[in-house]
C-alpha cells in the first residue's frame, strides 16, 4: 500500500459506527495478542475522541489512537492532560506521518480551548516504536536516557499512573506492571532487531521496562507546547491552534 495515501480525522467516540468499531478492532488484532472485542470495547467507552487513519481511496480504516481528556493539579498548578489508549497502524502503512499530521492538530484544538493551563500528554507505550515518538518530536519527555527526570514530572507520572491504573502501577519504576496480561505485541512485532538496540532512545525504553513483551507499560509525559516541539509537530500544533481561535 501507498503509505501515503491515509488520512487522519478525530471524531467523538459517540460519533463511531459499529463498522468503524469492528474495522478498528481488526487493526488492533493485527498487533496484538492477549486482547478480547470486549476488553477492547470497554477500554474504547472511556475516552472522548477516537483519531481514525482511513484508506483515501476505499475509506477502509487502517489505524487509528483513543484520546481521554484529563484535569489534574500538580504540586499546586492545574494542567490538561492527554492520555493516549489503544493505537494501532496496520504494518503495510507503517511509515507515513497521516496520524502525526491529525493527532498534533487536534492537540493544537485542544490547547487553544483553554490556553490558560498548561497541557502535557500522557504516554503509555509497550514497545519502542510508539516510545520513539517522544525523541521524534519534543525537545524535552520523561523518562529520557541520560536525563534525570525532573521533580514536577515525577510527580506527575506518579498521579496519572495512580489515578489510571492504581493496582498495577509501581511507581518506584514507572512502569504498569498487569499480572495478567491486557494486551501484548504479536512477537514478531515485539521482537527488537540488534541494530535497533543499538539506538541510545530504544536501548533506554528496552532497560526502562524490560516485561514490554508481556504487556507492560512505561507511563511517559511530555508537554504539548510550541517551545517544546520539533519540526512537523510543531508547526501543526500550531496550526491546529490558529485554526480554532481564527474560528471562535
Amino acid at each position: 500500500m501507498d503509505r501515503g495515501r491515509l488520512i487522519g480525522n478525530v471524531v467523538p467516540r459517540e460519533d463511531l459506527s459499529a463498522q468503524d468499531v469492528a474495522g478498528m478492532y481488526r487493526v488492533f488484532r493485527q498487533l496484538y495478542e492477549g486482547v478480547d472485542e470486549k476488553t477492547f470495547h470497554d477500554d474504547l467507552e472511556e475516552k472522548d475522541w477516537v483519531l481514525l487513519l482511513r484508506d483515501v481511496d476505499s475509506g477502509a480504516i487502517r489505524g487509528f489512537t483513543t484520546i481521554l481528556r484529563l484535569q489534574m493539579s500538580v504540586h499546586g498548578e492545574p494542567l490538561n492532560v492527554v492520555f493516549s489508549g489503544d493505537t494501532g497502524i496496520a504494518p503495510e502503512c507503517w511509515g507515513g506521518q497521516a496520524l502525526v499530521r491529525a493527532w498534533a492538530h487536534f492537540m493544537g484544538r485542544l490547547r487553544a480551548l483553554d490556553p490558560s493551563r498548561r497541557l502535557y500528554w500522557f504516554l503509555i507505550s509497550k514497545g519502542y516504536r510508539t516510545y520513539l515518538y517522544l525523541p521524534f518530536f519534543f525537545h524535552r519527555f520523561w523518562p529520557c536516557v541520560g536525563v534525570e527526570t525532573p521533580a514536577f514530572e515525577t510527580a506527575l507520572i506518579d498521579e496519572l499512573g495512580r489515578a489510571k491504573y492504581p493496582d498495577h502501577f509501581d511507581p518506584a519504576t514507572g512502569v504498569v506492571r498487569f499480572a495478567h496480561s491486557h494486551g501484548h505485541l504479536r512477537r514478531t512485532i515485539a521482537e527488537t532487531p540488534r541494530h535497533r538496540r543499538e539506538h541510545p532512545h530504544v536501548r533506554f525504553f528496552l532497560e526502562k521496562n524490560p516485561g514490554y513483551a508481556r504487556g507492560n507499560e512505561l507511563v511517559c509525559v511530555a508537554e504539548l507546547a510550541p517551545e517544546n516541539m520539533k519540526g512537523l509537530a510543531q508547526r501543526l500544533l500550531l496550526e491546529g491552534s490558529g485554526a480554532l481561535l481564527a474560528a471562535s
